[in-house]
């Protein structure tokens, strides 16, 4: 075609030129630039409008394929404005069409939508078909960019079927492609290999090896999606063959990246390196501003498998900046994906986990969420490892959520999918029936009219006439029933296909005799082989699980022998990953020959990892938590032991104690008592040996005739204070006893009495407060009457104001407010102060037994803690200190509703 473009002058010329870039714009985007921009300057010459909207409408598209949208979109505009000013429809049809791909590559898809709409518009009132199927092209792809896939499936097979009308196999092939890639973001790879092999059929149809290079990467591509390696290897070979055929270099470093991974997910590392390597030196070589950008991200993923780590970071940094920006910036999330397995290796878990925090952000705000629900276990089972069960959990939950979410997402896809493909083949069937319709009746009255020409031309041959007329009205009752019965049996085929997707199961059937096994609606993610696996489960060994192998094949052998009715097995299958997955697996032989050897076996796969997961997770939770309980409970008997001797008086109370106080160990318990026995039980020890000890000496000096009156008086008078001592001491531990006796809610025998909350309120902190320098004010509407325990409820204020005249404000003036209202919630009662508050790190213990931090004025600390046993357990309540915004301290109450009297 260069030749043919130097032959030519003039006018001529330009539709040589015209002709070349149309046909080479993607292919040979240099060349094509190149010969439109002389064909530009020749149409200052020989000015032909019509030529003129061609030749900028397809410089546009070069530009387009070659990455200069900035000239493209001027092209484009030109061809456009040139096409209504000469007023050539056709003309403005293409220019429309290729303003519309522009402003969707740019990712103006409102502009584009626009532009699309008008498009189809036009092309329909002059009944331009091809472009049409070309408009409808584009407003799939369109509504494919922003996710609406069900409006993209109807729009490509309207373009299908308006490109096979035509019998336009370029377009045909295309628009299989296309299906192909919105079938894949669907998730619905039975349906992308489908529609990808007739893409490649028809390529070789037309033995259009420029379109068969670009199909046979993606189905490379695809391939390598559905782990099938061998044949993604032989795909993306024959690819590269045909790049190099036709110089298409960009295509060439492309297709070395996607060797280089899949390469990679064999473990020809060697291979991979090459393929990789190859891209690089090629892309060195080539100046384009759209280079391909993932070769530095693949050489990063190999050397982290390889253990070439600092290598591999390398890579990874030099590929960040390359996607930063650019229409490819959601893969960010992989590489931050493949830092956190660089830093796994390097045993840095806690780099590894900001990496995948970060990964989790970018694929977030990018919605990809199968890289989300990969990330989110993943990181799931390292915060595990690391022993954070809590954070682990929650992880998981976010894990199992999203999966839950994707699977019915899927689901929907399918049904959506199903249902379209049904609508648009029914109307196929029903345009195919009219068809025939039309067609028996013009055989109807042409036989009618051959009947009435026999019966004119001869009463002789009537009976042959109406023999002949019988024997054709059979046929077409005979072929009327067999249209009927074919279009119940597809309805049956259709609804059976819907059910099956629908499920979101795996259907299996295994041909025992010829080793075959077909699988439906197969979970893309498993290493299941499909096609011939031989006649046992040998086939399958490599990627079950070994721990789950055995069950699953002395299952399988039992029921093929015929012990069991049918099997069902749960085991881990190999993903894509590398990692494993729990699945359920249920079969039933469904042939077996005359003397019972199973012929054929069907049954289904289901996905239970959710269920597995969850049930693993409560199960280490549970082991952790009867650890602890165990410990805990040693640690309990333990300081039992060492104080029974001391506190058998106590026994009772700490029992209550124990039952109320949920919310602190038992350890806080028993140390409190004991410190606050030891002083008066230690001083009445230490009192009572001195006492024996001056007994001693007195009665030896008795004996001995040696006691005078000054040793009389001397042991009197320390008699007289030890005594003194020793029933101080004791009074005081008697006093210790009582107070731990009250802590218990179980000396609180209920006597509910109704009040007027108000009044009552008020009585009890005046009584409180009574004689100090502190005001009270308080909030609560006169109408509230509340029947509960009043003695506790009045024990409660009592012990609040105490707690506030002690430790809030001393002898200084002071305020406490109360305020009380009633909702949904229960009876809300806010108790506060402007007192000196509380410090942060006594806040969390303010509710434990004896924790005070006036111990040394004599507080023992069972106030709040008292506070806190009478609301929760006497009064059915809940209390909650929360930090005052200015000064002083807030305590919330929360009582059942049910005990306002209406």
């Amino acid at each position: 075609m260069h030749s043919n473009i130097e032959r030519r002058e003039g006018a001529a010329k330009v539709a040589a030129i015209i002709d070349f870039v149309k046909a080479h714009y993607h292919f040979d985007s240099e060349a094509s630039i190149r010969h439109g921009e002389a064909g530009l300057k020749l149409l200052d010459t020989f000015a032909n409008k019509d030529q003129a909207t061609k030749l900028h409408s397809y410089l546009a598209k070069a530009y387009f394929a070659f990455g200069d949208l900035s000239r493209a979109n001027e092209l484009a505009t030109t061809a456009l404005a040139i096409a209504q000013e000469s007023n050539n429809t056709e003309g403005q049809l293409l220019a429309l069409l290729v303003n519309a791909d522009i402003e969707s590559r740019r990712n103006n898809v409102e502009s584009a939508n626009l532009l699309t709409k008008s498009a189809i518009s036009l092309a329909t009132s002059i009944g331009h078909d091809s472009h049409l199927a070309t408009a409808y092209r584009i407003s799939g792809s369109l509504n494919s960019k922003i996710k609406d896939y069900q409006a993209a499936l109807a729009d490509y097979l309207h373009s299908l079927d308006l490109f096979q009308k035509l019998n336009k196999l370029s377009g045909v092939a295309s628009l299989h492609q296309r299906l192909a890639s919105l079938y894949r973001k669907m998730g619905l790879y039975e349906k992308v290999l489908f529609h990808q092999n007739q893409a490649i059929d028809n390529a070789l149809a037309l033995n259009s090896e420029r379109n068969l290079a670009i199909y046979y990467s993606n189905m490379g591509t695809y391939l390598e999606e559905v782990s099938d390696y061998e044949r993604s290897v032989e795909m993306h070979n024959k690819s590269l063959s045909l790049k190099k055929k036709l110089g298409y270099e960009l295509g060439v470093i492309h297709t070395y990246n996607r060797l280089g991974s899949v390469y990679r997910l064999i473990g020809d590392y060697q291979k991979a390196e090459e393929s990789l390597f190859k891209a690089l030196a090629l892309k060195e070589v080539l100046e384009r501003p759209d280079p391909n950008v993932s070769t530095f991200l693949d050489l990063g993923r190999l050397y982290i498998q390889t253990g070439q780590l600092e290598l591999a970071e390398d890579y990874l940094r030099k590929s960040i900046p390359l996607y930063q920006g650019s229409r490819w910036e959601d893969r960010l999330a992989e590489i931050h994906h493949a830092f956190a397995k660089l830093h796994l290796q390097k045993n840095n878990a806690k780099a590894a986990i900001q990496s995948y925090l970060l990964a989790i952000e970018v694929a977030k705000a990018h919605e990809r969420d199968a890289w989300l629900i990969e990330y989110y276990a993943e990181l799931s089972s390292i915060f595990e490892t690391q022993g954070d069960i809590g954070q682990s959990l929650e992880f998981l939950k976010a894990h199992n959520r999203l999966k839950s979410k994707w699977d019915t997402i899927n689901s929907q896809f399918q049904i959506s999918a199903l249902a379209i493909e049904f609508d648009v083949a029914e109307k196929k069937r029903e345009i195919a029936s009219l068809k025939q319709q039309n067609q028996i009746k013009d055989l109807e009255l042409k036989q009618q009219a051959t009947r009435q020409l026999f019966i004119f031309i001869s009463l002789l041959l009537l009976f042959s006439i109406l023999s002949f007329a019988y024997f054709w009205r059979s046929k077409n009752k005979q072929l009327k029933v067999k249209q009927s019965a074919l279009k119940l049996v597809s309805e049956a085929k259709e609804r059976l296909a819907f059910a099956l997707w629908g499920s979101g199961d795996e259907l299996w059937d295994w041909d025992l005799q010829s080793g075959v096994i077909t699988r439906d609606n197969q979970a893309r993610d498993l290493r299941l082989p499909n096609e011939y696996i031989g006649t046992d489960l040998d086939k399958i060994k490599s990627v079950v699980h070994p721990d789950d192998f055995t069950h699953l094949q002395a299952c399988f052998s039992q029921h093929l022998a015929g012990k069991i009715d049918f099997y069902e097995v749960s085991y881990r299958v190999m993903t894509q990953t590398g990692d494993w997955l729990w699945v359920l697996d249920r079969g039933k032989v469904t042939a077996r020959s005359e003397d019972g050897v199973a012929l054929r076996v069907s049954g289904t796969i289901k996905d239970i990892s959710q269920i597995k997961a969850s049930e693993f997770a409560l199960a280490e939770l549970n082991a952790t938590l009867e650890q602890r309980v165990e410990e805990r409970t040693i640690s309990l008997q333990q300081s039992r032991d060492e104080l029974a001797s001391t506190l058998d008086e106590l026994t009772t109370t700490q029992s209550s104690l124990l039952e109320a106080q949920k919310m602190a160990s038992l350890g806080r318990l028993v140390t409190g008592v004991s410190h606050e026995l030891n002083t008066p039980l230690g001083n009445s020890v230490t009192a009572s040996s001195v006492l024996q000890e001056e007994l001693a000496i007195f009665k030896e000096k008795l004996e001995a005739s040696k006691l005078t009156l000054s040793d009389t008086k001397s042991f009197i008078e320390v008699s007289v204070s030890g005594t003194q001592l020793i029933e101080s001491n004791i009074g005081r531990a008697a006093e210790l006893v009582k107070r731990f006796k009250h802590a218990s809610v179980h000396e609180y025998v209920s006597s509910a009495t109704t009040v007027q909350l108000k009044e009552f309120i008020d009585a009890m902190i005046a009584h409180n407060i009574k004689g100090t320098a502190l005001s009270f004010d308080i909030t609560c509407p006169a109408e509230i009457h509340v029947n509960c325990d009043t003695q506790a409820l009045g024990k409660v204020f009592e012990d609040l104001c105490k707690n506030a005249l002690q430790h809030g404000f001393g002898n200084e003036k002071g305020r406490i407010n109360v305020s009380v209202h009633v909702d949904d919630g229960g009876v809300q009662i806010t108790f506060s102060d402007n007192g000196t508050g509380m410090g942060v790190d006594a806040q969390p213990h303010i509710f434990e037994p004896f924790f005070t931090t006036a111990r040394s004025e004599g507080n023992v600390g069972l106030g709040l803690y008292m506070v806190f046993n009478l609301v929760n357990f006497v009064l059915d309540g809940q209390i909650n200190y929360r930090d005052s915004t200015e000064q002083g301290v807030t305590f919330d109450i929360t009582l059942p509703l049910n005990i306002i009297q209406r």
